[in-house]
């Protein structure tokens, strides 16, 4: 988990200016709406850059936060590195710097990947009242020296909207965690689901892969985000 390369569906990344208020991170301007990515535990990856680039072309001001600023924030770090490095992360503490940068730039959506999709839920949580995507996250939580509530304690009862992305098949789920997230989901109307059959997790990598069913739920999921953060239900 999750992701490491960049993916042809998006095209070529942009150029960024880096930007250190709050949080580090980098931008790529626009001149539409403002859009804070959270990445997962690789970082500034060029998948995530390249994402960002993608909907910096349709006008929107991305910014990419970097959790791992001070940590060793290289997104070239193996699997075993990129867990050493998550350790040292502390989640609450984060969590603020994040909740405050996005008050301070008046982000207005933001999208979360695994862990920060994880983040992004944690902003509801918070009170954020912007369009809010939370992308494969791990709401059973996440072990932490600085731990966040994990998300399933208080789904049931958020009252900000959460859109989330999530693939049945996804692996570090299990299938007992996406039944109690369909659960919860359905006994909230703050919040909606995106279920697809068969994509794992990371599926969004699928767009350019060779299984068509596949292919079509990624292509399906990020259309879908697109249409929220751009469309009539912006």
């Amino acid at each position: 988990m999750c992701h490491t390369q960049e993916i042809e569906f998006f095209g070529k990344s942009l150029n960024y200016n880096d930007f250190s208020e709050i949080v580090d991170g980098i931008t790529f301007e626009g001149n539409g709406r403002t859009i804070a990515i959270l990445p997962d535990i690789y970082g500034l990856t060029d998948f995530y850059k390249g994402y960002a680039s993608y909907l910096a072309k349709q006008g929107a001001t991305v910014h990419l936060v970097n959790p791992w600023s001070g940590l060793g924030d290289d997104p070239n770090v193996s699997r075993e590195e990129a867990y050493v490095r998550r350790s040292k992360l502390k989640d609450n503490e984060y969590c603020g710097q994040i909740e405050k940068f996005l008050n301070a730039n008046n982000v207005d959506a933001i999208v979360g990947f695994c862990l920060g999709g994880n983040f992004s839920l944690e902003m509801a949580k918070r009170g954020y009242e912007g369009t809010n995507l939370s992308v494969y996250p791990l709401p059973w939580g996440m072990d932490n020296r600085d731990k966040i509530e994990p998300a399933f304690d208080y789904m049931p009862a958020l009252n900000k909207d959460v859109r989330i992305f999530m693939g049945e098949a996804d692996h570090l789920a299990g299938p007992d965690n996406i039944e109690k997230l369909r659960s919860i989901v359905s006994g909230n109307d703050h919040l909606t689901l995106n279920l697809y059959e068969g994509s794992n997790h990371g599926f969004f990598t699928d767009i350019d892969g060779d299984d068509e069913a596949l292919k079509a739920n990624a292509h399906d999921a990020i259309t879908r985000i697109n249409d929220i953060l751009f469309g009539d239900d912006a």
